[in-house]
């Protein structure tokens, strides 16, 4: 099989209901696209048979359980033949034209990487926050500070490094790294986005403190020896200081969503 335009990697852990969902979704929009889905399970399910036979679907092999999503991705990144790699968590989706997949990549090829709009959706389907605004045409490490919420990168694969072990922020060091090695500003796609679906019971439905510490110990990573943000590790550093605030200062919420309503509210109040 030849190599594919885009690698999309998903880890896997307890989703049987909803990775079809994830898969179809860039399936769905890979018109004019070479794209394959690489899905590491982390549960010890095989996902194979709960997904129709396509070759452009790929499996890790199945074993390793809780292991972590970091490691998953990891295990998905092995085998992913992309020119580009992007991030899907297997409970999100993408959104977008037929063709919105082709559209992304002409925009990264030209810069290295491309960022994806999330827009954050609650079971309802009802928009909470999309990240940058709409009509954003391009976003560097500045205007990540603002973001508060994962934010994927579709990168060119040399620009990429393997995920950290973090259990909470290994996806948001995966793409603030890429965003330092496309050169710390990359353009927005303008028809592909990143629907981040709020769902009780996930990873990010976390105590405030396991997210704190989490921060903690990459800003003393980058301290130590840039942690593999080379001439951006101050600005990466300012963008996970800023989130470490933030997420202090709106802890835990008790609803689902409350976070990402309470960071949008802080956001219109100060005309962002």
């Amino acid at each position: 099989m030849s190599p594919a335009d885009v690698s999309l990697i998903i880890a896997a852990h307890r989703l049987q209901d909803l990775v079809p969902g994830a898969v179809a979704s860039v399936l769905d929009r890979a018109a004019g696209a070479s794209v394959e889905v690489v899905v590491a399970s982390d549960d010890g399910t095989d996902y194979a048979p709960l997904l129709p036979p396509d070759p452009r679907l790929r499996f890790t092999p199945v074993g390793p359980v809780r292991s972590g999503a970091h490691a998953a991705r990891n295990r998905a990144l092995a085998i992913a033949t992309g020119a580009f790699v992007m991030i899907l968590d297997g409970d999100d989706a993408l959104e977008g034209s037929p063709d919105a997949i082709a559209q992304a990549l002409a925009l990264a090829r030209q810069a290295g990487a491309v960022a994806v709009p999330s827009i954050v959706r609650d079971p309802a389907g009802a928009e909470v926050r999309r990240m940058p605004p709409a009509g954003t045409a391009v976003f560097g490490f500045a205007a990540w500070r603002e973001a508060f919420s994962s934010l994927h990168l579709m990168a060119r694969r040399d620009l990429v490094q393997p995920f950290s072990d973090f259990r909470l922020i290994d996806d948001v060091l995966f793409d603030l790294r890429a965003l330092a090695a496309a050169g710390g500003e990359v353009p927005v796609a303008g028809s592909l986005a990143y629907r981040y679906q709020l769902r009780p019971g996930q990873a990010t439905d976390t105590p405030w403190e396991r997210f704190d510490a989490e921060y903690a110990r990459a800003l003393a990573a980058i301290r130590g020896d840039g942690f593999g943000f080379g001439a951006h590790a101050a600005a990466a550093a300012r963008v996970l200081r800023r989130w470490r605030a933030m997420n202090r200062v709106v802890g835990t919420r008790p609803g689902l969503g409350d976070y990402h309503r309470a960071v949008a509210a802080w956001l219109d109040r100060r005309g962002a």
